[in-house]
C-alpha cells in the first residue's frame, strides 16, 4: 500500500495506482544486479495512458506529455473541468518536495504568481508527482521566439513588476529561490483565465532563510555552487550563502537580456570568466551591458549592489523605478504581451519548457546546475 502525501493531511490509499503491465519472460537465471542497477530498475518516469488516484479518488490521466529534460517529466491532464499539469520525477532524486512545501505555503497564503495545487505524492519507488495549474511557454521560450531574441519595452517592465512582485511574495513566505532564471516564469493559459499573469514555478533549490521567530537564518559562508551560471549573483560565484538580494540581482541580469536580447557572458563557459564579466559589467563594461536598456536600469543595480546578507530589499524602490520607465515613455497597461497575439489553448504549448523541466537546450543556454549539490541546503 502506498500512502499518498495529500492537502490538507489527509492520507488515502493510492494502492491502486495504474502502471504498465510488464511481461516477465522465463528465461535461465542472470547474473546478480549490481545495486545501481537494481536500484535503475525501480526508478522510472510515467508515460502518456498512465495515471495517479489524488484525494477523493480524483483519477489524473496523462493525456500528453507536456515537456521532457534531464530532470523529468510534465504531462497535461483535467482536474473536474480544469485542465491541468502533472509534473513528474523521478523517486531517488526527486526535489518536489520541496517545490511542493513552497507552494503548499503560497497557496494557503493566497499568493497569486504561484501555481494552485491539486494533488501530490509518489508511486514508490518509481516517481514522484504534483498535479498543479497549466501553464503557457516560459518566458526563455517566449523571448527565444521574439525578433532579435528580444521583448518589447512594455513588456520588458510589465514582466519586471510581475516578477519582482512574485519574488516579494517569496520572500514574505520566508523562502528565496536561489534560481531566479526567465525558465522559471510563465504566464498562464487563457483557457483557465490565467493568460495576464506570470506565474513563479520550480523551487527545487528553495531554501528558508528565516527561523521560527522570523529572524533571518545568519550566512553560512562558503557553502557550494547554487543556481544556473548566466543568472547566478556575484555572491553565487563566491559559492557563499544566499540571500534575498542575490535572488533580485538575478532577477536583474534577466532584465537585462529580455531588453537588451542578450547578456555579455552569454557564451562564456568558465565560471570563473562569467564572474570577471559580471564584475566588469560594474566598471568599465557598464555601458556594453545596459546597451539599449532604460536609464533608470543603472540605479536598479545600484541599488541592489548595495544590499548585504541581511539586507531587506527596497521593493518600492524597485518598482518606483520601473513605473519610472513606463510613465517617461506613456506605456498604458492595456497594451499587450508581445506574445499575446499568439497566444494559444493548452493544445498549441506542447513544446513548453515550463515546470522546471529543462530541455538540452536550455541547458546549453543558461549553464548548467551541478546535480552533485542539488540535495544539499
Amino acid at each position: 500500500m502506498i500512502a499518498e502525501r495529500t492537502i490538507p493531511g489527509e492520507t488515502v490509499d493510492t494502492s491502486t495506482l495504474v502502471a504498465p503491465q510488464v511481461p516477465v519472460p522465463v528465461a535461465a537465471p542472470a547474473k546478480k544486479s549490481s545495486r545501481r542497477e537494481k536500484r535503475e530498475n525501480r526508478d522510472r518516469l510515467p508515460d502518456v495512458g498512465e495515471y495517479v488516484i489524488g484525494e477523493r479518488g480524483v483519477h489524473y490521466e496523462f493525456l500528453q506529455k507536456l515537456g521532457d529534460g534531464a530532470m523529468g517529466l510534465v504531462f497535461l491532464s483535467k482536474h473536474e473541468d480544469v485542465t491541468v499539469a502533472v509534473k513528474t520525477e523521478k523517486y531517488s532524486t526527486s526535489m518536489l518536495p520541496t517545490e511542493v512545501k513552497v507552494m503548499k505555503v503560497a497557496n494557503a497564503d493566497g499568493c497569486k504568481h504561484f501555481c494552485q495545487i491539486y494533488s501530490y505524492g509518489a508511486v514508490k519507488p518509481e516517481f514522484t508527482y504534483v498535479v498543479m495549474s497549466l501553464l503557457g511557454k516560459d518566458l526563455y521560450r517566449l523571448r527565444s521566439e521574439q525578433p532579435s531574441r528580444q521583448f518589447s519595452l512594455n513588456t520588458v517592465t510589465k514582466i519586471a513588476l510581475q516578477t519582482l512582485e512574485a519574488c516579494e511574495q517569496l520572500h514574505n513566505l520566508g523562502f528565496i529561490s536561489r534560481d531566479v532564471k526567465p525558465s522559471n516564469f510563465a504566464p498562464g493559459v487563457r483557457e483557465n483565465g490565467g493568460s495576464k499573469t506570470i506565474y513563479m514555478f520550480d523551487f527545487g533549490l528553495a531554501k528558508r532563510y528565516r527561523d521560527r521567530n522570523n529572524n533571518v537564518i545568519p550566512s553560512r559562508g562558503e557553502v557550494g555552487w547554487r543556481g544556473t551560471v548566466r543568472y547566478g549573483s556575484l555572491s553565487a560565484h563566491k559559492r557563499m550563502d544566499l540571500s534575498r538580494a542575490d535572488d533580485l540581482e538575478s532577477w536583474f541580469y534577466m532584465l537585462v537580456e529580455f531588453s537588451a536580447g542578450l547578456l555579455p557572458w552569454r557564451l562564456i563557459t568558465d565560471r570563473a570568466d562569467t564572474y570577471t564579466a559580471k564584475r566588469r559589467a560594474r566598471t568599465s563594461g557598464k555601458p556594453h551591458f545596459l546597451r539599449g536598456c532604460p536609464a533608470q536600469f543603472e540605479e536598479i543595480m545600484r541599488v541592489i549592489d548595495r544590499w548585504d546578507f541581511y539586507a531587506v530589499p527596497d521593493y518600492r524602490k524597485l518598482r518606483v523605478l520601473i513605473k519610472q520607465i513606463r510613465a517617461e515613455n506613456n506605456l498604458s497597461d492595456r497594451m499587450p504581451w508581445d506574445w499575446q497575439e499568439e497566444e494559444s489553448e493548452y493544445s498549441e504549448c506542447t513544446e513548453t519548457l515550463s515546470y522546471g523541466i529543462t530541455s538540452d537546450a536550455a541547458i546549453k543556454e543558461e549553464g548548467v546546475i551541478e546535480t552533485a549539490e542539488h540535495h544539499r541546503n
